[in-house]
């Protein structure tokens, strides 16, 4: 079964801003998402992308800026914020 991300990216800084994600069955829900994010968005640095894959990590081999460490680093941080 495939899944489907849809990934907010802040491109000068190289920073992930947020990720959702779904399976095959909620490809819907994800049109909804993308339009949810994509029609407030004013700012030329954020990219917003659908993104659709076997696995995760096929999408960190074929879309490596979206989910390499430093991207990555901005969700940890928050992760970690909730974690406390």
């Amino acid at each position: 079964m495939s899944m489907i991300v849809i990934v907010q990216y802040a491109r000068q800084q190289g920073l992930l801003l947020g990720i959702d994600r779904f399976t095959d069955a909620q490809s819907d829900e994800a049109c909804d998402r993308l339009l949810e994010l994509i029609k407030p968005n004013t700012d030329d640095n954020v990219e917003i992308v659908m993104l659709s894959a076997d696995s995760e990590e096929v999408l960190t081999k074929t879309h490596a800026k979206y989910f390499s460490g430093k991207a990555m680093r901005n969700l940890r941080r928050e992760v970690d914020q909730i974690n406390i």
